[in-house]
């Protein structure tokens, strides 16, 4: 099932890509918020060695996605695989297997990027005591030595625009000591994007996350054992880049899984003893316990729900509840309480009693409150039992 669903989609490209842009766009946003089609995707990147042409045809098709300038739809269609195909890159890295086309297709993306027309520029803040930082809180610091001007001031000078500086490489394979910065920069182009992606992915992002973090390693927090597989040497930058997406996770649908994965992120770098790594995960920890985190949502179908009678049996409606009115019985009675309460508990009996009621009886109320039935033509002696109804049925 998994091949047929990508078999289909690289076939539908080669019908479309020399169409006019009209049906490539249509395309392009049918593809981006297909589910189904981002699952088999990954499912067949994770197991390349068994789909090894169907995972060289996925790789090209993607490299081919991105070189189309004209649509951004399918630039952020590949955007989304990149926390995947870091993942699988590393590991096949670590395991000494060859991935040429699918380093090729990483730098190929980084290059195109840096040398695209609408670089993504990167806005930096200078902490100060006015506005929140991953150092201090504002609602803990006095500034009433300050003026409502100076605040002003520092706040409109805190934001700073900053040229990131572009990774160039000279050779034609990425050496060892360039992997960890190419995949740090992709990450931080994944993360720019992310808000223009769809939803449906995040939990894949975090389960990706957690698998890169905790693989190989033999003490990663009491809710986790070892981790077997190859350990994948990160960098403290690209643990920050990873912590950034679990943060978008926690308020886009998968706040409890974001929160665990983020301790496994704190674990991780108190255990690399990464200073920078254990301020950011720290920082973002204590925000969410002083903030309310959202409710995780269902990511579900939409059913239906038929109504029929069977609907209305299953909960009694007030309506169809007896209400006594006890003011009216004791008028009648005489204002006694006691037997008020009885004719309220004998009346309460009475619908399933009248459904045994033969011809020709009729009902009674004894002294313990029992509604019974009498078969006689005429009414007993009313002595010290209250008759409700002597009309016989």
């Amino acid at each position: 099932m998994t091949d047929q669903i990508v078999n289909e989609w690289i076939t539908e490209w080669h019908h479309v890509k020399d169409d006019e842009n009209e049906k490539v766009s249509i395309f392009s946003v049918s593809i981006l918020s297909n589910e189904d089609l981002f699952q088999a995707i990954t499912h067949v990147l994770e197991e390349s060695d068994r789909f090894r042409p169907l995972y060289n045809d996925i790789i090209s098709t993607l490299f081919k996605f991105y070189r189309t300038s004209s649509q951004k739809k399918l630039q952020l269609f590949v955007i989304q695989f990149i926390p995947s195909l870091i993942s699988i890159y590393l590991n096949q890295i670590h395991s000494q297997k060859k991935c040429v086309s699918l380093e090729t297709l990483l730098r190929g993306i980084l290059e195109l990027e840096n040398s695209a027309d609408d670089k993504i520029t990167m806005s930096t803040r200078i902490p100060n005591i006015n506005l929140p930082s991953i150092f201090h809180d504002p609602g803990g610091v006095s500034t009433t030595w300050l003026s409502e001007g100076e605040l002003d001031r520092l706040s409109a000078r805190t934001v700073k625009v900053v040229r990131r500086p572009m990774l160039i490489f000279t050779e034609e394979r990425v050496r060892a000591p360039q992997r960890l910065p190419l995949c740090t920069e992709l990450w931080w182009i994944f993360n720019h994007r992310l808000p223009d992606l769809h939803k449906h992915p995040v939990g894949s992002y975090l389960k990706t996350i957690s698998k890169m973090i905790t693989q190989g390693i033999g003490i990663v927090g009491p809710q986790r054992t070892h981790q077997s597989g190859i350990k994948i040497i990160l960098s403290s930058k690209l643990l920050i880049e990873m912590v950034q997406t679990v943060y978008f996770a926690v308020y886009n649908g998968e706040p409890i899984h974001a929160e665990q994965v983020l301790e496994e992120a704190l674990n991780r770098a108190n255990y690399q003893l990464w200073a920078d790594s254990i301020l950011v995960c720290n920082a973002i920890r204590n925000y969410l316990k002083s903030t309310d985190v959202p409710v995780q949502e269902e990511h579900s179908t939409f059913k239906k729900s038929i109504i029929t009678n069977a609907s209305f049996r299953t909960k009694k409606l007030p309506e169809d509840i007896p209400i006594v009115e006890s003011e009216t019985i004791n008028d009648e009675i005489g204002g006694s309480g006691d037997i008020s309460s009885l004719i309220a508990k004998s009346k309460s009996k009475l619908p399933h009693l009248l459904s045994k009621m033969k011809r020709n009886s009729v009902v009674v109320i004894n002294e313990e409150g029992d509604v019974e039935t009498i078969a006689s033509a005429t009414p007993p002696e009313r002595k010290k039992s209250i008759s409700i109804d002597s009309t016989a049925v």
